[in-house]
């Protein structure tokens, strides 16, 4: 039997759930390669909101199914230390690598991966190091790019400044036994990192991807949003799907909006996802006096997401990776900025528009075209689809990612 030990922060057992996210948890068992999966995730429980959950409290260990289990790490250890924040967060992250290190053990897990080369790179290592299991990082982004440009840290709350993220990158990547990478822009990130001469596996989206996506845009149902039929009747809609945070690059897609407005457009923006920004942008949206163009939708079951990119006239990406993908499989006519892997898909005049990163008054020029001319759009977004099913299919990256946990040599 092959086990594998599998440490991501994309999603908590919460979201995964609410936003009918099983897919994400299915495919780690790589269709029947893993017999055994532990899921864990270091800041699992939800803080706020419905269902708020106790942050405070010892790991917790989930049985989802007879093949998987899902480890819940809490951001503090105990009550009593409410006040010495800094502390109970050490605490309950050792705590969470202690319950780790137990399961390796008595599982006899082979494979430890992680889901960045940050916190979850850090703790798997430790893990891996502290049982022998061989160790896998996959590398979810260009740090050093999106550093440059927000000139922060991605986990200002672990790791304080750019330079200890830098020096963690380096000391993870370079220790992997195997680096898994979307992109050949990751990769070569990687190699910059001492990533081992070979351990680099090109594993893209397509496995990553709800099959639902797959199916043609004609053939979906109408999304099933609380009114929102109404709203999408009213105007053409540009589209962006992705955590509202400065590193996504977000106010930019306002900016297109406040500048098609100017022109004279009718476009409005619809916003999938929530995060830190999200009240600025409203107030934003308030103070520009497109408040009645902007609908931020919040987070979305696939089932919705998947109905509703289809509706969009124009998806924005200023800088997305698999909401890419599904509004690429949704034919979707895009406009991207030249930034990370995008341009691997996004080939300008082609399969959509591609203007320089950061330039938002070209992503609105981009938008532009396609809101005037719905044929010119209808053929990006068929061109797109067709260069997604080929390059991002799932059945070429289940067999890369096989071949990649293959060179760690684990017999079955």
């Amino acid at each position: 039997m092959r086990r594998l030990m599998f440490i991501d922060s994309s999603y908590t057992l919460s979201e995964i759930r609410e936003r009918d996210l099983s897919h994400v948890l299915n495919i780690r068992l790589l269709d029947g390669y893993w017999d055994r999966v532990i899921s864990a995730h270091p800041l699992d429980m939800r803080s706020t909101g419905a269902g708020a959950e106790a942050r405070i409290g010892p790991t917790v260990v989930e049985e989802i199914d007879p093949h998987h289990s899902f480890v819940r790490g809490r951001f503090g250890r105990y009550a009593g230390l409410k006040r010495l924040s800094a502390l109970n967060a050490f605490l309950a992250l050792f705590g969470f690598w202690r319950t780790l290190v137990r399961l390796a053990k008595r599982e006899g897990v082979d494979a430890v991966r992680a889901g960045d080369p940050l916190l979850c790179g850090l703790i798997g290592l430790c893990v891996a190091r502290a049982t022998g299991a061989k160790f896998v990082v996959r590398i979810p982004a260009n740090n050093r790019m999106i550093r440059a440009s927000t000139g922060e840290p991605m986990q200002p709350r672990f790791t304080r400044s750019i330079r200890v993220e830098e020096r963690l990158e380096h000391l993870v990547i370079s220790r992997a036994d195997v680096v898994i990478a979307p992109s050949s822009d990751y990769a070569d990130f990687a190699v910059s990192n001492g990533a081992k001469p070979g351990a680099i596996h090109l594993v893209r989206y397509g496995a990553m991807i709800d099959p639902r996506h797959l199916i043609p845009a004609a053939d979906r149902p109408p999304p099933q949003v609380p009114g929102l039929e109404v709203r999408l009747a009213e105007r053409p809609w540009m589209l962006h799907v992705g955590r509202l945070d400065r590193i996504k690059h977000i106010e930019d897609c306002f900016d297109v909006l406040e500048t098609l407005a100017g022109d004279g457009s009718e476009a409005g923006l619809m916003l999938v996802g929530d995060g830190p920004m999200r009240a600025a942008l409203e107030a934003r949206s308030e103070k520009a006096g497109l408040a009645n163009r902007t609908l931020f939708l919040g987070n979305l079951a696939q089932d919705q997401l998947f109905a509703l990119l289809p509706t969009a006239t124009v998806v924005l990406s200023p800088l997305t990776g698999r909401a890419l993908a599904e509004a690429a499989y949704a034919a979707c006519p895009i406009v991207a900025y030249d930034l990370d892997w995008q341009g691997d898909l996004i080939l300008d005049g082609e399969t959509g528009v591609l203007v320089p990163a950061r330039d938002s008054a070209a992503m609105a020029a981009g938008a532009a075209r396609l809101l005037d001319d719905p044929d010119h759009a209808r053929a990006m977004g068929a061109a797109v689809r067709a260069l997604a099913i080929d390059m991002l299919s799932p059945e070429a990256a289940y067999r890369t990612e096989r071949a990649a946990y293959d060179a760690l040599g684990i017999a079955p």
